[in-house]
């Protein structure tokens, strides 16, 4: 509990105002490079800490240019909620925010409607958050940043309404998780160096929805 508190004050912070005429697509490399240096220190501290220690931590990782990160324990597999992570927590805050701008930038007949649309799709913090495709294997890898609109919890979401278009993510997911059900298959073979791998179910959903939103 302590930590969703810190993740979710942190996320706030971390996030700057956007302004109804900043309405380019969401990617939290948008943040600035203090704000992404900042939030990767509490990616890191969050996931030694979820570890029990910097030396029970082998795989915390967070590259502050293109905000890949990982978690890797040497004693157990991280039980930190997916959603609560700093960088997947700011992920979904700032895809709010360009939300909230793009509102603000339509009709204002429709604006309403569609300020309760982003609040309804951008439930942050909790199982009903969108996935957050930033994890990768190692600190160098690029992460996939746009994905399949969905929950953690596996519900399929309607338009984000951030800037991205998920359309032709969607119908080509399904290649690039088996990539990464591959890779994860690898990484699981031999855990003595890099510890027990923080895996989110995101995976799990995405590939559902790779086999046709089959929710």
């Amino acid at each position: 509990m302590k930590f969703a508190t810190f993740a979710l004050f942190a996320a706030a912070a971390t996030i700057a105002t956007v302004s109804a005429a900043d309405t380019k697509p969401w990617k939290i490399t948008n943040l600035s490079s203090g704000e992404r240096t900042n939030l990767c220190g509490r990616q890191i501290q969050t996931c030694q800490n979820n570890c029990g220690g910097p030396k029970e931590a082998p795989m915390a990782f967070c590259n502050s240019t293109t905000m890949a990160w990982g978690c890797g324990c040497s004693e157990k597999t991280p039980d930190f909620e997916t959603w609560n992570w700093p960088v997947p927590a700011a992920d979904c805050a700032g895809s709010n925010e360009a939300c909230q701008a793009n509102c603000n930038a339509g009709s204002s007949s429709d604006r309403n409607d569609c300020f309760a649309s982003c609040s309804a799709t951008h439930k942050c913090n909790t199982e009903d958050a969108p996935v957050s495709y930033t994890t990768t294997k190692d600190v160098d890898s690029t992460p996939q940043y746009v994905g399949p609109a969905v929950s953690y919890k596996g519900d399929k979401l309607d338009d984000l309404n951030d800037g991205n278009d998920r359309e032709n993510v969607e119908s080509s997911s399904e290649d690039s998780e088996s990539g990464k059900d591959a890779d994860a298959s690898d990484s699981e073979e031999d855990t003595s160096s890099t510890g027990n791998i923080f895996k989110p179910a995101a995976l799990a959903v995405v590939a559902a929805i790779s086999a046709g939103f089959a929710l």
